[in-house]
């Protein structure tokens, strides 16, 4: 079986989210497909349509805050080439789920990220994150030998939604 095309699996996991019961929450962080991540952009519309709010991550000299992206927004280029609101932060616990991009992934519920650590940092760090955390990937980045890769500094994910759905993990359990 072949992967669907980048498009059709985009437009498949917003359709797989407006699904799932966690399409109820109201505040979503996302991220701009950057290098061949799965591209976020049908739910962000998805999101905006049904009156959600939608924020996206910005670097800074100490690491990473999501601020508040709305359609008319316009973003500013990181250091990365990288397109970041200009609003001011939001507290972490507004956040019900955050989308992470993927690079792999294990059905263990570990990620493997483009090796800047910027969410492992955010989700680790001294703020209260009570957020889901979602990766994005499409199937075929399944590789169960990547756990052989984490490390203790390494967050867990709660999930994955690909273009066949979305997979649970049990990662967090004591939380």
């Amino acid at each position: 079986m072949t992967s669907p095309l980048p498009q059709q699996a985009a437009e498949q996991v917003a359709v797989h989210l407006r699904a799932d019961d966690l399409w109820a929450a109201k505040h979503l962080a996302l991220y701009l497909v950057n290098d061949g991540e799965l591209d976020p952009s049908y739910i962000a519309q998805a999101a905006w349509r049904a009156g959600k709010h939608v924020y996206l991550p910005v670097i800074t000299s100490s690491g990473m805050r999501f601020c508040e992206w709305r359609a008319t927004d316009t973003l500013r280029l990181n250091r990365f080439g990288i397109g970041e609101p200009q609003g001011q932060p939001c507290e972490a616990t507004r956040l019900e789920i955050i989308f992470l991009p993927t690079v792999g992934w294990s059905a263990a519920g570990f990620r493997l990220g483009m090796g800047g650590g910027y969410y492992d940092r955010f989700l680790g760090g001294e703020e209260v994150v009570t957020a889901k955390r979602i990766g994005l990937a499409y199937d075929c980045q399944r590789d169960d030998s990547l756990e052989n890769l984490r490390e203790t500094w390494d967050q867990p994910l709660d999930g994955i939604l690909t273009e066949t759905g979305l997979r649970r993990f049990d990662t967090r359990a004591g939380d």
